[in-house]
């Protein structure tokens, strides 16, 4: 048993370094991850709110209109939306009827509501044919020219899944809604991706363009760094051209029977009962998050659906609330300042190490919180837990040194 500060100084020391090489892997780095949930969830908020709207398509607006939807179903989106002016309108579907469908005949209401629109996005998939040796036809699609970085980490697909009509391509905007991700956490969101060699941007970087009323030209892409929009904004990105989300970003929702209800009320010049700022001059966006559609796994582990996760997302972006990690030194001055409290830890009783030890977790925590509101950083919960927890167990189990004196050997 070490029974001297200086050795368990140096025992500290060694331990932390070992907990900050785990913590960058998993399972240890999921755990960071989470707390940086937590931290966003929880930090207070001094940015204005995002200028977003979620239009659920809930599992009571499926009760009456089963899945897939008509164009009707579509057009009522519409309508009731531009009746409030929005800035932009998105749904993560793809409208596909073609002239053997029986709903084709009513999907030139539905063109003509988009067209009615002031900016339309519409959801796309990539995907690879049915047979690998036999490539179909490129297609035309947006592709960002300029970018740097080392492409071929970007995830790549060889054909295009899904897309909307050509009819419906004219009027709007494409973005493709692809997560390629090993496993069903999600806690980033890709805004590139590559299409034959090319590299193409997603349903989420799409939907900035449209906001911020910039072109695809204007777009310069540095992998590992950021994705530049003009000089007017800067979103940082992986080596594989994903952006993390902060989902304590505050953005609004409503269901969509209650979004038709209010374009109703706001008709029969009646007080609505949602207020017109939810969807003025907004960025609405239509997505599923009925029961069958959270199939993910979001921030901590709590399930939702894509549409979810790209509303935080672009919630991200309008409010610049891109969430860093702190610098590595920042966590060996966590170690450091750990270890000069395990040189004095021999010396202290039982009770009062385990009065500090249920009292510096908490007061970390609130540390963490205030760095992550002030700057959107968060620090290594890995680290101090380990480093706490193992000078806890260290004075339960060692013996109490002997404040006598040592006696004179002759």
């Amino acid at each position: 048993m070490f029974r001297t500060g200086a050795q368990l100084f140096f025992l500290t020391a060694i331990v932390g370094l070992l907990l900050m090489r785990e913590a960058s892997r998993d399972p240890m780095l999921r755990v960071e991850e989470g707390f940086a949930d937590f931290l966003a969830m929880n930090a207070q908020r001094m940015e204005p709110p995002p200028r977003i709207t979620l239009v659920r398509i809930d599992d009571a607006s499926l009760g009456g209109h089963t899945w897939p939807w008509s164009p009707l179903d579509f057009a009522l989106f519409f309508q009731s939306a531009n009746a409030f002016r929005p800035e932009v309108l998105a749904t993560e579907e793809s409208f596909t009827w073609g002239k053997g469908d029986k709903n084709a005949p009513h999907a030139q209401i539905l063109r003509e509501q988009v067209l009615k629109s002031p900016r339309v996005l519409l959801g796309a998939r990539l995907g690879f044919p049915e047979d690998p040796d036999i490539l179909p036809p490129l297609e035309a699609t947006p592709m960002l020219r300029r970018v740097t970085g080392d492409i071929s980490r970007v995830p790549e697909f060889a054909s295009i899944e899904m897309q909307s009509d050509v009819d419906f391509r004219l009027s709007s905007a494409t973005g493709f809604t692809n997560l390629p991700r090993p496993d069903n956490w999600h806690r980033s969101v890709p805004l590139v991706l590559r299409y034959r060699g090319q590299i193409v941007p997603t349903f989420v970087l799409q939907a900035v363009l449209l906001w911020e009323k910039a072109t695809i030209e204007e777009v310069t892409v540095a992998l590992g760094s950021h994705v530049a929009v003009g000089d007017r904004l800067s979103i940082p990105i992986d080596a594989t051209g994903e952006m993390r989300v902060d989902f304590g970003a505050e953005r609004d929702q409503c269901s969509l029977d209650d979004l038709v209800l209010a374009a109703e009320q706001r008709d029969a010049a009646s007080d609505p009962r949602l207020p017109t700022q939810l969807f003025a001059g907004r960025f609405l966006l239509l997505a599923r998050t009925d029961r069958e559609a959270n199939t993910l796994r979001l921030a901590r582990g709590t399930p939702g659906s894509r549409g979810e996760l790209f509303t935080a997302a672009i919630a991200t972006i309008q409010g610049r609330t891109f969430i860093h990690r702190a610098p590595w030194w920042s966590d060996l001055v966590i170690i450091g300042f750990l270890a000069f409290i395990g040189y004095w830890v021999p010396r202290w009783s039982r009770g009062l190490t385990a009065f500090l030890a249920c009292a510096a977790l908490p007061a970390y925590v609130l540390l963490a919180l205030g760095i992550f509101g002030a700057h959107r950083t968060w620090i290594s919960a890995i680290i101090p837990a380990g480093l706490i927890l193992f000078l806890l167990v260290y004075r339960l189990v060692s013996p109490n040194l002997d404040p006598r004196p040592a006696p004179p050997t002759r």
